[in-house]
């Protein structure tokens, strides 16, 4: 988990989370930590509407990964 004053981010360990508990549990242990400081939690490296599902259900409230679009590059 990396944190700073806005956001908590879960990287991309926790592709296929609704399949492996140990990764629900660690997963929702950050969660609550990240909760806890008013951190915003936010799911990496989500892939699978599964993964995204699972996250959401959890509190989750930002997201990215390729299931929301491939990574462009910045124009300016």
């Amino acid at each position: 988990m990396e944190t700073n004053q806005r956001s908590a981010r879960m990287d991309r360990f926790f592709q296929g989370i609704p399949n492996k508990r140990e990764k629900q549990v660690a997963a929702s242990k950050i969660l609550d930590a990240a909760l806890e400081v008013g951190a915003i939690p936010l799911a990496e490296g989500v892939e699978e509407w599964e993964d995204f599902q699972w996250h959401k259900n959890k509190g989750f409230q930002l997201f990215q990964g390729y299931l929301f679009g491939k990574p462009s590059p910045i124009i300016g």
